[in-house]
């Protein structure tokens, strides 16, 4: 039961009056209209039909299972709060920025060249979850030799583990085992590169590891064996030493051996020379512990002289060509100074070069005594010698010439015996007994063969004097020098042919229209471009010319190779090969134009293409061959139905 309490007033004579006139319990008060107070107590009986004690208020308790269900509603906002603050304090994917597999790559930062070496790559789970799919992949630089991997790989040849699921904290490492080959002070890398996917994620993450390798020792040991000091003309040999002193065999090497300056070596040493400096010798495998030697012998040209190098190295060749040096050797001998100076020049050079076919050769010989002594009997000896092609035999002498003698006017005195002159004192009587510090000069022009009369395997010749001396002073020597050799390559004979015709050869039409050509009117001509040649292949190779005013391209063209086209914007008519093979001598293009002239063409030759340039490659040079033809024009003279029929006229 609520305790009842009573009503409060102002005062204490209000709550008396009211006292007074409170009714009974049961009845509505005696002040109230009867008619009022019958329906007051028809709404506010009870289910007994008495009326409540209306003087008093009292309140009432709520049902129980309020008081429940708000209960349990606090409770459930507290569990949700509490689930809430314990997934972002404990749940492991809080963070996850695609940083959770690890890689770290343990092993030598220099290497040793040849010697094996152990590289780890070790893998971890880093989140809080684990990793649904996992796999890496490790890359060596393309000069490392595997010897074992544990595990082994999924992918051996790409040197891949499909790891799969990874747990959190989950780990493993791969153990490579093997050796570099590269350059000596080089650098390189190892690289491991790892994809996964977190188990909440549905894409792929990657992760990146390098190790930034130096190539700082070799297992190669070398010596370059030289003489100290070295008489001009004097025979000599350098001698390269090699030691293999690893556990392994070294594989695919090279030698090669960079001669200084003025050294003549001998025809028969190693292979063929790299920019006339380098001796090449193929040595292939060395064994663990085995050594071997190369060398080259020659002599010091006449006119050098003082402190020379001589460099060695072996590696081998990478696949793009490169050669990488995986041992290094230098000597340093003295050239004393000599007797008899010998110097060669050539068209004014003394560096040989490039020569054409059919080109004028001036060569000029000097001689000289720089002893203190008087040099007796001395003999000069000029000779040309052809260079052949890789892979071809040597020719005979009847055909090894590349000099047209037949042109030549022998004003010295000299005698000549196939490709070599000779001069003694027979000839020359300053030869007899030079003098100390006397000299003199040989002078002559020999003319190189043409292009028809070349043999295709023969792509240069070599020029080269040597002298012989009997004694100097009251000393016989009999000894034997050599200027340093002209080396010269024959360019491509390539030509060009630019002209224009109305006929053929045959007489029969290439063209149409008005001949002369008249004002108001079109006459179509065929342009013909050719392009000739009998040795070397050539690349990149592009005929470009310009089409006048008044003229039209009427786009009828044709080609035995390449593209002919022709740019409206420019003008510019353009035929490019991308290669003309050695054994291909010719290749032809042939285009229309219309020319229509007008009142200022009259009485004059019309002009039907500009200046045609030339421009392409020697691929056996290297070097670049430009060419160009003058531009053409009405006056075809080459066309023999059509000559005299050139000057443009009016109707």
């Amino acid at each position: 039961m609520l305790k009842k309490k009573p009503l409060k007033h102002a005062d204490e004579s209000s709550r008396e009056q009211i006292m007074d006139e409170a009714p009974e319990e049961g009845k509505i008060s005696s002040n109230v209209p009867e008619d009022v107070a019958e329906s007051l107590e028809a709404i506010f009986q009870d289910e007994h039909g008495k009326v409540p004690d209306l003087t008093v208020l009292e309140r009432r308790r709520s049902p129980y299972w309020i008081a429940v269900l708000l209960g349990i509603a606090i409770f459930v906002v507290l569990l949700i709060v509490a689930a809430w603050v314990g997934f972002l304090v404990f749940h492991p994917f809080k963070g996850f920025s695609g940083n959770g597999l690890q890689i770290v790559i343990d092993g030598p930062d220099q290497a040793k060249i040849g010697e094996e070496e152990t590289y780890l790559v070790s893998w971890k789970n880093t989140t809080k979850e684990p990793i649904a799919t996992a796999q890496i992949r490790v890359t060596f630089p393309p000069d490392f030799v595997q010897t074992s991997v544990d595990p082994q790989p999924t992918d051996p040849s790409a040197l891949s583990w499909d790891i799969g699921t990874i747990p959190f904290g989950g780990n493993g490492t791969y153990t490579i085992k093997g050796m570099f080959t590269g350059g000596i002070g080089t650098k390189t890398a190892i690289q491991a590169v790892g994809s996964y996917r977190p188990a909440s994620f549905n894409s792929d993450f990657e992760a990146l590891e390098t190790k930034t390798i130096t190539y700082s020792d070799t297992v190669l040991q070398g010596s370059v064996e030289a003489p100290e000091k070295i008489m001009p003309g004097d025979a000599v040999r350098f001698s390269y030493h090699l030691l293999n002193s690893g556990l392994a065999a070294m594989k695919g090497l090279e030698a090669r051996l960079t001669i200084p300056q003025g050294f003549v070596r001998d025809a028969t040493t190693g292979t063929a020379a790299l920019d006339g400096d380098v001796v090449r010798f193929p040595i292939g495998d060395l064994a663990a512990g085995a050594s071997t030697t190369v060398g080259v012998s020659g002599i010091f040209s006449s006119g050098h002289a003082g402190d020379v190098s001589l460099q060695a190295q072996t590696g081998k060749i990478a696949p793009d060509g490169s050669f990488f040096t995986e041992q290094q050797a230098d000597a340093t001998s003295t050239v004393l100074s000599g007797d008899l100076t010998l110097k060669l020049v050539a068209n004014g050079s003394d560096q040989g070069g490039v020569v054409g076919y059919g080109d004028a050769m001036h060569f000029s010989i000097g001689f000289e005594n720089t002893a203190a002594e008087s040099i007796n009997d001395v003999s000069l000896k000029f000779h040309i010698d052809p260079i052949m092609a890789s892979g071809t035999a040597p020719l005979s002498e009847a055909s090894s010439s590349v000099i047209a003698w037949s042109g030549f006017e022998d004003t010295t005195s000299g005698t000549r015996m196939g490709s070599t002159m000779t001069w003694d004192k027979t000839a020359m009587g300053i030869l007899g007994e030079l003098s100390p510090q006397q000299d003199g000069t040989i002078d002559l022009t020999l003319p190189v063969i043409g292009a028809a009369s070349a043999t295709p395997s023969v792509i240069g010749f070599q020029a080269i004097v040597e002298g012989t001396m009997a004694s100097v002073g009251k000393t016989k020597i009999n000894r034997t020098i050599r200027s340093v050799p002209l080396v010269y390559h024959f360019r491509s004979d390539v030509g060009i042919t630019a002209e224009a015709r109305y006929f053929s050869e045959e007489g029969a039409p290439y063209g149409s229209g008005p001949l002369p050509p008249t004002t108001g009117q079109t006459t179509s001509y065929r342009v013909l471009w050719d392009l000739t040649k009998s040795v070397h292949e050539l690349t990149n190779l592009s005929l470009t010319a310009t089409l006048p005013a008044h003229v039209s391209w009427p786009a009828k063209s044709a080609a035995t190779a390449g593209t002919l086209q022709y740019d409206e914007a420019t003008r510019t008519v353009t035929w490019t090969l991308n290669r003309l093979p050695s054994d291909v001598p010719e290749v032809i293009a042939q285009f229309q134009v219309d020319f229509s002239p007008t009142e200022s063409d009259a009485n004059r030759f019309g002009d039907l293409l500009g200046d045609t340039h030339f421009v392409a490659t020697d691929a056996d040079l290297g070097e670049q061959i430009l060419k160009s033809r003058p531009a053409l024009t009405t006056d075809l003279e080459n066309d023999d139905a059509a000559k005299g029929k050139g000057v443009v006229r009016t109707p």
